[in-house]
This record gives structure tokens, C-alpha cells and sequence, in this order.
């Protein structure tokens, strides 16, 4: 008898502004915010559209679109945000706000949920795989390069 695969994991799925969503862990969700006061970073990055207070802290707010390249995400800085927890919360940012184009969507994911698909020689280190969640294309980060071009961008002051 064959063994089956039945882990589950709960995740969001973030809608973009432009292209496929992205899907990350539930537990790297902190909070889902609507940023009003936003303060425009000296940076030349154009994925780092602003930093913002949340919890009496200043996180950087960002682009995913614009970070891997997949898209313009010309999103609103004073938008809405899914804030993550960094992978090294330890370190500074311990949290950042990656900017949504709509409410996320909780999804349990496992083997039949999601399939991966080819990934594309173009595609930046930020793309760990492309895939279908249900009926809808998707992109899971790497987050831990997500958190390194964060945290060097924010270091660059």
C-alpha cells in the first residue's frame, strides 16, 4: 500500500497588484494592517516604498512586484500590508510590511492543493517556486533572501 503525503500547512494567499499571488507560511503573519502614515525612505530601491509605524516600531513597507521584477506593484505606500515576521528576528528589521492588493485569502495547503511548475531561467533569487494553488498561479518567496535584500537594503543608510 502506498504511503500518502498528509501534511497540511495553513498559509495566505497575498493578491498582487500585477500577476500571480503570493503564498506565505501563516505563522511568518504578524498582522494584516492599512498603513496611513508613512514616511518616504531616502533609498534608491523602488521595491522600498516607504517605512511605517506598527507597534511603536518603524518597519520598512515594500513591493514584492517591484523587488523580483514579476511586475510594477504600483501600490499606494499608505495601502494595505501584510506585516511579516523576519526570518532572524533577532536582527533588525524584525518585522516588514510587503504591500497586498486585496484582503488575504487562508488557504491549507498540501500536496494535492499545490503543484509546482517549471521555473523560469528569469526568475530572480526572491522566487523560490512557481506553482498552482487550486485554480490560481502562484509564487512562494524565498523568504530567506526576501529577509537578506530587506535587511541590506535597510543597512544602506
Amino acid at each position: 500500500m502506498a504511503e500518502t503525503d498528509d501534511r497540511q500547512i495553513k498559509c495566505l494567499y497575498l493578491p498582487m497588484t500585477d500577476g500571480p499571488g503570493v503564498v506565505v507560511p501563516g505563522t511568518l503573519v504578524a498582522e494584516i494592517i492599512t498603513q496611513q502614515a508613512v514616511s518616504e525612505p531616502p533609498r534608491e530601491s523602488d521595491w522600498l516604498l516607504a517605512t511605517g509605524a506598527w507597534r511603536g516600531t518603524e518597519i520598512p513597507l515594500i513591493s514584492f512586484e517591484r523587488l523580483s521584477g514579476l511586475g510594477t506593484g504600483d501600490a499606494d505606500p499608505a495601502g494595505r500590508y501584510v506585516v511579516l515576521f523576519s526570518l532572524e528576528p533577532d536582527r533588525t528589521p524584525a518585522y516588514y510590511g510587503l504591500a497586498i492588493q486585496a484582503l488575504p485569502r487562508s488557504e491549507t495547503v498540501d500536496a494535492d492543493r499545490l503543484t509546482s511548475e517549471a521555473r523560469s531561467a528569469d526568475d530572480p533569487s526572491v522566487v523560490a517556486m512557481r506553482g498552482r494553488l487550486g485554480d490560481r498561479e502562484c509564487i512562494i518567496p524565498d523568504l530567506d533572501v526576501l529577509t537578506q535584500r530587506v535587511r541590506a537594503e535597510m543597512d544602506a543608510d
